[in-house]
This record gives C-alpha cells, sequence and structure tokens, in this order.
C-alpha cells in the first residue's frame, strides 16, 4: 500500500478565545462508531506553521479565488461569540468590514476598508457584507454569498441577512490593490433580496451550473445567545440568473418538502461525495438538546436529502470533529473509496494518552480525522496520527498549546490533480509528499473548555 504524505501549511493569525456550554447535551445518538488506527488510511497528513500571517484574526468569512491569489471578506476578527444574558453578546466593531487580497507566493497581504470613502457602499450594503457565517460558493469569476449573521446598523438589531450578493471577485481584488481613478467597491457587488437566502451557519453549492442548493442551517434573530433559532431543516433550491449586469433567481421547491427535524442542523461541513456525484453533510449541532448529530445526510444534485437509520449498527455515527472546520476530500478511482479529512476545531469525542473519551461541553481539539466512504457506500471513521503545530499562547492563559481549526477554512494550492469539482484524485499524487494547501483563519483557543468572558484575545 503507498503512503502518501500530505502536507497543509497552517496559515497562522491573532484571535484567542473559549467556549462554554451550561446544558448537558444529549446527542442524536447515545453511542457513537468505533475511531480505528490510521494504518487503514493509505495516506498521511502532516500540518506546519506557515511562514506568512494575516494582519488581524478572522473566523467564518467568505473566500474567492482568482490568478493564484484569495479574496477574503466578511466574518469576525475576534473570537468565539460571548454568552452574557441579553444582546451583548457579537460586538458590532469585531465584525469584519476589511477585504484581504492574500499572495500565498509572494507571502504578502493588501486589506482596504469596506468603511473607505472610496467604497461606494451605503451602511446598510457595509452590514451585508460584514456578517458572520454567511453561505458561499463560487462560480467562474464570480463569488455568490447568502445570508450571515450581524447587525443592521439603523436600528441596532442583529440579524440572519435575507441577502443573495454577487461579488465579481478580480474586480474586487483590483479596487483592494491597484484601483483605478474614481473606481469603487460598489462597482464590483451586486445584490438582491428574498427570505429564501435568510440563513446563517448552513452551506451554499453548485449542484449544477447556476443551479444552488442551500443546505441546513438557521435564521438567528437577535443576539441573546440563550435563545434559539429557527431552522430550515431542509435543503433550499434556486437557479441564478446572472448576465454580469442583472442579477435575479428562479425558486425550486425545498427538499423534503415539510422540514425534518433530522435536518435540524447548522455549523456544519457539507463535502463533494465524487464517486457519486452527490454531498454528504456531516454531524453539526445543535440537537434540541444542545448536542450534536451524530449521522450523516447524504444530498443528491436534486437536492434530495437521506440519512440512514440511526439505529442500525452498520450506520456512522460520527464521533470527532463534528463542527465547521477545514476538510480534504480525495478520491480512489481504482478503490472506488472517497476520503474526507476533518481538521481540528470543536468535537465531542477525543484521544487522551491514547484512550477515547467524550466531553457534552464540545471542547476545542487539535486532532485530526479521516472519514472513509468506500465503493459499498459504508462509511468509517480513522484517527489520524497528525495534530495542528504546537503552538503557545502569548496571551490569555500564557503557555498553554492554542487549539485550531473550528470555523477555518483550507484553501488548496494551484496545480493539483484533481476532478473538475476539486476532488483529488488520489491514484495520481504519487508517493512524495507535496503541499496541498493552506488553512487560514478561525478560532484559537487556550484551554478545550473556558468561560470566554476570562480567555479572550
Amino acid at each position: 500500500m503507498k503512503r502518501l504524505s500530505v502536507w497543509l501549511r497552517y496559515f497562522v493569525f491573532a484571535t484567542a478565545c473559549g467556549w462554554a456550554s451550561g446544558v448537558i447535551a444529549q446527542n442524536q445518538t447515545a453511542t457513537l462508531s468505533p475511531i480505528l488506527s490510521s494504518n487503514a488510511v493509505p495516506f498521511r497528513i502532516q500540518i506546519e506553521q506557515a511562514a506568512f500571517s494575516l494582519p488581524s484574526g478572522l473566523q467564518s468569512y467568505v473566500l474567492g479565488t482568482h490568478g493564484g491569489k484569495w479574496l477574503l471578506l466578511a466574518g469576525r476578527i475576534n473570537g468565539l461569540h460571548s454568552f452574557n444574558v441579553g444582546n451583548n453578546n457579537f460586538p458590532a466593531d469585531t465584525q469584519n468590514t476589511t477585504v484581504f487580497v492574500v499572495d500565498p507566493n509572494l507571502q504578502t497581504v493588501t486589506t482596504r476598508s469596506l468603511t473607505n470613502s472610496g467604497s461606494g457602499l451605503t451602511t446598510n450594503q457595509i452590514d451585508l457584507l460584514s456578517v458572520t457565517a454567511a453561505q458561499s460558493y463560487q462560480s467562474g469569476n464570480t463569488l455568490y454569498m447568502s445570508g450571515g449573521f450581524g447587525i443592521d446598523t439603523s436600528t441596532s438589531n442583529f440579524t440572519t441577512k435575507a441577502a443573495l450578493t454577487a461579488i465579481d471577485v478580480p474586480g474586487l481584488m483590483h479596487w483592494v490593490t491597484s484601483p483605478s481613478t474614481n473606481e469603487t467597491a460598489a462597482q464590483h457587488i451586486r445584490q438582491i433580496f428574498d427570505p429564501i437566502f435568510q440563513i446563517t451557519g448552513g452551506v451554499m453549492t453548485e449542484a449544477r451550473p447556476h443551479h444552488a442548493l442551500l443546505v441546513f442551517g438557521q435564521d438567528f434573530e437577535g443576539a441573546d445567545i440563550t435563545a434559539d433559532g429557527t431552522y430550515s431543516e431542509q435543503v433550499r433550491r434556486f437557479h441564478i440568473v446572472d448576465n454580469g449586469t442583472r442579477l435575479s433567481f428562479v425558486a425550486q421547491k425545498a427538499m423534503p418538502k415539510t422540514p425534518d427535524p433530522n435536518y435540524r442542523r447548522a455549523n456544519l461541513n457539507v463535502v463533494i461525495e465524487h464517486g457519486r456525484e452527490s454531498f454528504v453533510a456531516f454531524s453539526g449541532t445543535f440537537t434540541p438538546t444542545s448536542g450534536i448529530w451524530t449521522v450523516p445526510v447524504e444530498i443528491s444534485r436534486n437536492g434530495i436529502a437521506t440519512m440512514a437509520n440511526p439505529t442500525n449498527v452498520a450506520t456512522l455515527k460520527q464521533g470527532m470533529n463534528n463542527w465547521i472546520c477545514p476538510t480534504l476530500e480525495l478520491f480512489s478511482h481504482k478503490e472506488g473509496n472517497s476520503y474526507t479529512v476533518l481538521m481540528g476545531g470543536i468535537s465531542f469525542g477525543f484521544f487522551s494518552s491514547g484512550l477515547f473519551q467524550t466531553d457534552a461541553e464540545l471542547p476545542f481539539i487539535n486532532q485530526v480525522t479521516t472519514i472513509k466512504r468506500d465503493r459499498h457506500g459504508v462509511y468509517s471513521q480513522y484517527l489520524m496520527n497528525a495534530e495542528y503545530p504546537v503552538i503557545l499562547s502569548n496571551g490569555s492563559n500564557p503557555g498553554n498549546q492554542l487549539l485550531f481549526g473550528a470555523n477555518a477554512t483550507l484553501i488548496p494550492v494551484g496545480g493539483l490533480l484533481a476532478y473538475k469539482n476539486g476532488v483529488l484524485k488520489y491514484d495520481k499524487l504519487g508517493t512524495a509528499p507535496i503541499v496541498v494547501g493552506y488553512i487560514v483563519g478561525g478560532i484559537e483557543s487556550t484551554l478545550p473548555n473556558t468561560n470566554v468572558q476570562t480567555d479572550t484575545a
């Protein structure tokens, strides 16, 4: 069996905070599938620290790419939200209003603020472009961004936005790096509004050209974290009509027609299943009793969602890396196996001194797992030997090892042997170590579980 070493460069940032949960969680299933040894996985993972960093922390952002460069916007520049009673949990001044253009080859970062007088944006547009946990995907040179949660400056209320935004990626990059006379950011941005887009914490993906699926997520209103949002419990479907000047959409029936409580999920990873031309939604939060979802949901390109019987012993009950985190997808045509690597983040399970343990408060971890789906559709989960590199806190809890991955994104390097949907061609990668991407941004924590009010950046 060949052993491929996959290298990832961790792009260091500067956001620190912690996670706390005040209730005893009850997961979707009382049991979990075994976490197996990585000896059965035909590749290795290594994560190393990159040589450059963003000038500030950034998490839960949206991403566009062009010409080997990255466009980062929206999200937050602080860590995890607070858990105060009332509305002081999402400080408006820590919403990200900066646009970052990163050249990983030159190791440069150029920034410009949306609040700059040359942006040409209204206050309402800036609010829409600085939300947290929006959904997005890129088609050609256009980055489509839906929903997200943030401030309405005119009312001081926090809402989930009912907007679809089309961003000309190379155009907005140009405005940041080398703007022409009288060029504005607004020239590269178009927006439309409809309740179908009013989702945060879900995933939006392109199933076919211009046919979008908005998978799960919720409509969260207000900033009281003790309240609950309205989960879609569906896959929303729409056709985007965009000629580069006018933007509109045609709604299709959501699937399933009646919301399914099994799909009450947000903050999850949804990946492409190459061999079956479909998608898999892994885990996510929260069950009605603040637990994790353990059984994956398979979603066809038509948006039809199905979930295996949780009581079946053969059904995967995912035990680790349950929150949105960086993922890497590989497919072996020879074996018929799909591999999804999940890196750090927030997890129900973890290993300590070689023993598997669980924590209902869902701690931050640095551990990495791989979920395999074989040619027969059978899932299994494996603990990889690699973790995030040891980087010690020089802020709160100085000297503690920082924990990474939550709300971060893996950005692939260019030139990889991959299918059109971005899944790596495992059989063509050879046996030598290769760098496959950068893990960018996210939340870093100084403790697995901590009171965010006393553990801040």
